[in-house]
């Protein structure tokens, strides 16, 4: 079957929300009808952060509340006979389900309904995330049955870096032979060095000879945003500059502590998107990803194109991805390291590190990794489902 002929509908929890896995799926969707191929996206959300396109089917949610231990995503009650009358017009060769949630288990059961095999894509660590966020080993190995149970009928699984293919082994298992490495990607048109704004600084009352250090994502405990903060405390502490800000892109339980945390010059700026979004990337010196459950980060990537320099955790996807440099883009710095990280944010400041030439390497690797790259990678996925029993 060639690629134009084959129809998939995915099924995912997230797709209008502010993270990265809704641009990624939004980039995928886009990529589609750029080649007029039959992907379609179904979702139940009153989200808005996502573009009116053709193949996002958003259906409004009978009822939701915040996810427990998890309340930057909504858990909602999807309509279930809409979303199957749209399935059964749609006829998809295959189903996709991008997220273990309800919406997933929605499409699983359609699928199961309608006897079309699943493939899926392992974004989220799960089990990790909410033990991170509640300390319950509990909860954590509940999280973990519950994903094994709903993997059971895939018959095969996309992650997004080879460093989790371990992980979905030990949490999903599911045998190697079943598991695809998709191509990392982002969109290098949306996120590039020429979205640079001299003067945005000033627009958010912020002094622009300052060194920007930016963070974008969830502030919350499983991505080791408070660890940041403790290390971003102890830095401005040691700092005999005090000329660098910390600006945090995204919203969570963290926020709470924000009127404190100005004293150190940690500037919250809420959700931001498209455009605001491409500018802050380009406009910052350095890019802070603290997480070690990443599958991927499509944050670092994003950085990575916009020409800043990253520093992450030698733990999950980012750091694959920057080991795999040939030149200096950043640091890969342990988070239990405090003293190294401090070392290194001080080095930034007083001008040591070479951050322009890290840009400039950063800007020409990330290249390598457009979104329709990736796109390929996911058709290629569909198309030899059959085979990886075979591998």
């Amino acid at each position: 079957m060639d690629k134009n002929e084959i129809k998939i509908a995915l099924f995912t929890d997230t797709v209008c929300d502010a993270n990265g896995v809704s641009r990624f799926l939004q980039d995928m969707s886009k990529e589609a009808l750029k080649k007029d191929i039959k992907l379609n996206i179904l979702s139940s959300t009153v989200k808005t952060y996502c573009d009116s396109l053709n193949n996002l089917h958003i259906f409004k949610p009978f009822f939701k509340i915040k996810m427990p231990f998890y309340k930057e995503l909504d858990l909602v009650i999807p309509p279930a006979f809409k979303m199957a009358k749209k399935f059964k017009e749609l006829n998809p060769d295959v189903v996709h389900i991008s997220t273990p949630g309800i919406i997933g288990l929605t499409g699983l059961l359609i699928a199961i309904r309608y006897k079309k095999p699943v493939l899926g894509t392992y974004h989220t660590d799960f089990p990790e995330y909410l033990y991170k966020n509640t300390n319950s080993r509990i909860v954590k190995k509940i999280t973990a049955f519950y994903m094994r149970l709903f993997y059971k009928r895939f018959k095969a699984l996309a992650t997004r870096s080879k460093d989790y293919i371990q992980n979905i082994q030990n949490t999903v298992k599911l045998e190697p032979k079943n598991i695809f490495v998709l191509t990392p990607g982002t969109n290098i048109k949306t996120f590039d060095p020429k979205y640079k704004d001299e003067t945005l600084w000033e627009r958010y009352n912020l002094n622009p000879q300052f060194k920007k250090y930016l963070y974008v994502g969830r502030l919350t405990k499983e991505k080791n945003v408070d660890l940041l903060f403790d290390i971003w405390e102890k830095f401005y502490l040691k700092s005999s500059l005090k000329q660098s800000y910390l600006i945090m892109v995204g919203s969570g339980e963290l926020e709470k502590h924000k009127e404190r945390l100005k004293n150190y010059n940690i500037i919250f700026l809420g959700h931001k998107q498209k455009s605001e979004l491409s500018s802050l990337y380009a406009s910052s010196n350095i890019f802070l990803f603290p997480s070690t459950t990443d599958t991927l980060g499509q944050v670092i990537l994003e950085a990575m194109a916009s020409g800043t320099p990253v520093i992450v955790t030698d733990k999950g996807g980012p750091c694959e991805i920057v080991k795999g440099s040939p030149n200096d883009i950043g640091s890969i710095i342990d988070i239990k390291d405090e003293s190294k990280w401090i070392d290194t944010l001080c080095k930034i400041e007083n001008g040591t590190t070479d951050i322009d030439k890290q840009s400039i390497n950063s800007f020409e690797y990330a290249q390598n990794f457009s979104i329709t790259n990736t796109f390929e990678s996911f058709m290629e996925f569909h198309l030899n489902f059959k085979d990886f029993k075979q591998r």
